[in-house]
């Protein structure tokens, strides 16, 4: 019995210590708003190379996604409401390429050159 009265005091003791826990509001996270039409990152979709593909006040750069390093630099015309041309130069090839692209959805572009090739992005979240 004199342990247990020993005890008791420990134990209201930790009883009011964990009812002492906070009740704050949950913070709630800032969200950025989703940039609209094409502005933004976007992110290839398949392809032999991984890429990210920045479109900002006119300004077109791909970037490869494993090393950063820049694979393409031009600059962009909308000619459209979901549509642009892109004109820019391969850093690799050293060539002049031009593109023309259409906004699918608010996630989802698809592009063509004027070789005929179709390749794809999906916006970077």
């Amino acid at each position: 019995m004199r342990s247990f009265t020993r005890a008791l005091p420990v134990l209201a003791a930790a009883l009011a210590l964990s009812a002492c826990e906070t009740m704050a509001p949950p913070q709630q996270m800032a969200v950025a708003p989703r940039p609209a039409g094409l502005e933004g990152e976007w992110s290839s979709v398949g392809g032999p190379v991984a890429y990210t593909a920045t479109f900002a006040g006119g300004r077109f750069t791909s970037k490869e996604a494993a090393t950063g390093a820049v694979l393409a630099e031009g600059n962009y015309t909308k000619t459209g409401q979901a549509q642009a041309s892109i004109i820019y130069t391969s850093r690799s090839r050293n060539q002049q390429v031009s593109v023309n692209c259409a906004q699918m959805s608010a996630d989802r572009l698809a592009c063509v050159n004027a070789d005929g090739s179709r390749f794809e992005f999906s916006r970077k979240a």
